[in-house]
């Protein structure tokens, strides 16, 4: 939207259970894979799966909704606890199309405060009037002429230097388009905006709250035309003097606009497959008030545009976001709470990239496919556009992402949207134009079978299992896993660590073995079944067999070695391989996985030591400003570089000794001489609060873009905190080469001391090194959003 408007919320910090029956918000595959055929059936099935559930949890259930998907049916149901009381607690149960039970969303947590039996009630105090249609009527395909996407992008034109649309020459060459509406049969035919699936309506006044000026509620009338009556619609025409003139054709442009983009929406939708979705009219208003800002509100089903700054139906872009909102709904009455704010921006924002690029892409061109509201949004001064590549988001559990906040530099908006558009550029790279109905038949399928509190890593890992379902055997899936997996979309259920990541070669001291550490930085009890293997080892060690599995408890972690049968070469990289099989209770089915880290045969030798800091690390704090409401907290280190080498070559590396007690929170960058900046550590998880690293250019490819670059001068380290509460420390930072590895039969080790003055060049090392993999696992709690608000906005 134009302009950004908060949710008034009340921010409740929710404590996630340590037991399996407690867990707030997650997705359980059961095991028993029983045939449910009605919404009694599927009431008794999560009766009879909680059944171990304390009863204050769940002691009744109550139907609340069922909904048809591509893959089969999602039974909705309130949770009812021994008062008699329904917290906002939700529970979903999906099964497929053999009626077969598939998934469960559980939400067990109380997101509402007061427990009153208050539920997304509708409000009832608004007034809108509908255009008269004739008792007899037929549909009829009638031609107009439309902006398709917006004039600039039909015209490739660049960015307005003023942002007053008053000064501004809209273009005349349109495209032909044809649009199904209602017709009289008569001999006079008289048509109107409307259809079997949408129509046009004028809100004579909204409720208290969503606006504080009845002159907001512009009132235009309804649009009655002759079948050809809107042929040569054109909004360059349009006479400033006749504009409140009804009689007048050209002020409907905008009306018109809307009514074509969000019907061949809504059908394209329907041809996806989702044919039992529109269950009801979709209602909207092209010209609803003065305001700089569109929105969908949701328990009147209607769309609200706006003409302050630009009308907004000039871009198709603010039509097709805020009808994604619409699906949202319609999908999912109960959207609310939890991560919905974000997921609903971001897949707004991705529902209107995705058709203006597949627009452009069947007429052949390209233009800002990166970008939304590229036209509306350089109008009015205090909307702006949002992009569909921010490369730098990341996800974090502990946040709070509602609607277009801020969240570590990045809007919760795009966070969402960046990795499903990405996702789908790289499928059309692929598959082309088969690309668009796959990606969008996997992404809409993922919002089915959820329900309140869902956060974002949910409803990522929903998608897969849609992509799974519906493209098995091609690489939806896999595009979209890569892409969840660079932004930490998706919950980590185990980890493999080194420990340490050199392999000391003196056979006295551990015979030649790799250390290694699995971790489970889950809340839930783990049972786990494996094995290992290494590179250029001919043995298979077994981690534990499904008679006797190795159970880790919740953030519990099981020491290992891995004999090495046969000596390495000094300085060879090893691949150890866990291939696992995990379930976190009898009740689930079980899930494989497959995690692999990287050793190095020997102790590095370093040119220059690290040099000693100490330095407590800044931690975030609250910000002042609500759309952004922490601030970082951010700590510089700078390292004097005396190598006697000139650039940086193959054998470079970076020393980090951190110590945190959640190392998700922390992003690491590394900013050479020349000031170019390298991310060494993007808030992965670690076992534990010390974590010494040494970064190697030959395992981390970043560090590859440093090659032939400057080596000597300095070098600083930049560390971000991004939440509030936990402290901890830069130990000790270094820049250096690596001379060789130490392979002999000695126990010598490099101790970390000061590095004498002036010059602070000199310094030490350790060898107790812990690399942490994966990506950012679910945090031990999680921020919820009371539920006020009854509209969506851009």
């Amino acid at each position: 939207m134009k302009t950004h408007t908060l949710n008034k919320t009340t921010l409740c910090l929710l404590s996630l259970l340590a037991s399996q029956q407690g867990v707030a918000a997650e997705l359980l595959y059961p095991a028993n894979a029983t045939m449910i055929n009605n919404s009694a059936e599927a009431k008794q099935y999560l009766l009879d799966y909680f059944q171990v559930q304390p009863t204050s949890v769940v002691t009744d259930l109550t139907a609340r909704y069922q909904r048809e998907s591509l893959n089969g049916t999602h039974y909705n149901f309130d949770v009812i606890d021994d008062q008699g009381k329904n917290c906002h607690k939700t529970l979903v149960l999906s099964v497929d199309k053999t009626q077969k039970v598939q998934r469960i969303y559980a939400q067990l947590e109380a997101l509402s405060g007061s427990c009153d039996g208050t539920i997304e009630k509708p409000r009832t105090n608004f007034d809108i009037t509908q255009p008269t249609i004739p008792a007899a009527t037929k549909t009829v395909n009638v031609t107009t002429q439309v902006y398709n996407p917006d004039p600039r992008t039909m015209n490739q034109e660049p960015v307005p230097t003023d942002g007053n649309f008053a000064n501004y020459t809209l273009p005349s060459n349109y495209q032909q388009v044809t649009m199904p509406v209602l017709c009289s049969t008569a001999a006079d035919a008289k048509c109107v905006l409307a259809n079997d699936k949408l129509v046009a309506i004028d809100i004579v006044n909204l409720p208290d709250g969503e606006t504080g000026k009845k002159a907001q509620q512009l009132q235009q009338g309804h649009l009655s035309f002759a079948a050809d009556g809107i042929a040569n619609i054109d909004i360059t025409k349009l006479d400033p003097a006749k504009a409140a003139d009804n009689t007048f054709v050209h002020n409907y442009f905008y009306d018109v606009m809307a009514f074509y983009h969000l019907d061949s929406s809504l059908r394209y939708v329907e041809q996806l497959g989702f044919d039992q979705l529109f269950y009801k009219k979709v209602q909207f208003d092209a010209q609803a008030s003065s305001d700089n800002n569109s929105k969908f509100l949701i328990d009147m089903n209607l769309l609200s545009f706006g003409l302050g700054g630009s009308p907004d139906t000039l871009d198709a872009d603010v039509v097709l976001h805020e009808f994604g909102h619409t699906m949202n709904y319609f999908i999912l009455p109960d959207w609310a709470y939890g991560d919905t704010g974000g997921i609903g921006e971001g897949f707004g924002d991705y529902w209107a990239g995705m058709s203006s690029f597949r627009t452009q892409y069947q007429q052949g061109s390209e233009f800002e496919l990166d970008e939304v509201f590229n036209f509306d949004g350089h109008f009015g001064g205090n909307g702006g556009t949002r992009r569909l590549d921010d490369h730098q988001a990341r996800y974090y559990p502990s946040a709070d992402y509602q609607a277009h906040i801020s969240v570590n530099g990045s809007l919760s908006d795009q966070l969402w949207s960046t990795p499903l558009f990405q996702s789908l550029k790289d499928a059309v790279a692929i598959y082309h134009g088969d690309a668009f109905d796959a990606m969008n038949r996997i992404i809409i399928e993922g919002l089915y079978g959820l329900g309140r509190g869902v956060k974002m890593h949910h409803t990522a890992q929903s998608i897969l299992d849609a992509a799974q379902a519906l493209y098995p055997n091609q690489e939806y899936g896999a595009i979209l896993r890569s892409h969840f997996t660079q932004h930490n979309l998706l919950p980590t259920k185990l980890i493999l660590t080194a420990a340490p990541q050199f392999i000391d070669s003196n056979t006295s001291k551990n015979k030649g073995q790799i250390s290694a550490v699995i971790y489970n930085p889950t809340q839930l009890p783990i049972s786990l079944t494996g094995q290992l293997t290494a590179t250029g080892q001919a043995s298979t060690l077994k981690l534990a067999t499904a008679d006797k599995p190795l159970t880790l408890k919740a953030k519990q972690h099981h020491k290992l070695a891995y004999p090495l049968a046969k000596q390495p070469q000094c300085g060879q990289t090893l691949d150890l391989t866990l291939d696992a099989s995990l379930r976190f209770d009898n009740q689930q089915r079980v899930q494989d996985l497959n995690f692999t880290q990287k050793f190095i045969y020997g102790l590095p030798q370093f040119a220059q030591m690290a040099k000693v800091f100490n330095q407590s690390l800044i931690d975030a704090q609250k910000g002042n400003n609500p759309f952004m409401p922490m601030r970082k907290g951010v700590t510089y280190a700078t390292f004097f570089s005396n190598s006697d080498q000139a650039t940086v070559g193959d054998d470079f590396a970076v020393i980090t000794h951190l110590t945190h007690p959640d190392h998700r929170e922390l992003k690491v960058i590394l900013i050479a001489p020349d000031g170019q900046q390298i991310t060494l550590h993007d808030h992965q998880a670690h076992y534990q609060s010390d974590k010494y690293t040494v970064y190697r250019l030959a395992d981390h490819p970043q560090l590859r873009e440093l090659l032939g670059t400057r080596m000597s001068g300095a070098w600083r380290l930049e560390v971000t905190d991004i939440a509030i509460g936990n402290r901890g420390q830069l130990v000790s930072f270094g820049v250096t080469h690596i001379k060789d590895y130490e392979c002999k039969d000695t126990n010598v080790t490099p101790i970390l001391t000061p590095q004498p003055k002036p010059d602070n060049n000199s310094g030490g090392g350790g060898s107790a090194l812990w690399l942490a993999l994966l990506a950012l696992v679910q945090l031990g709690y999680s921020k919820m959003s009371l539920f006020t608000r009854r509209s969506i906005k851009r």
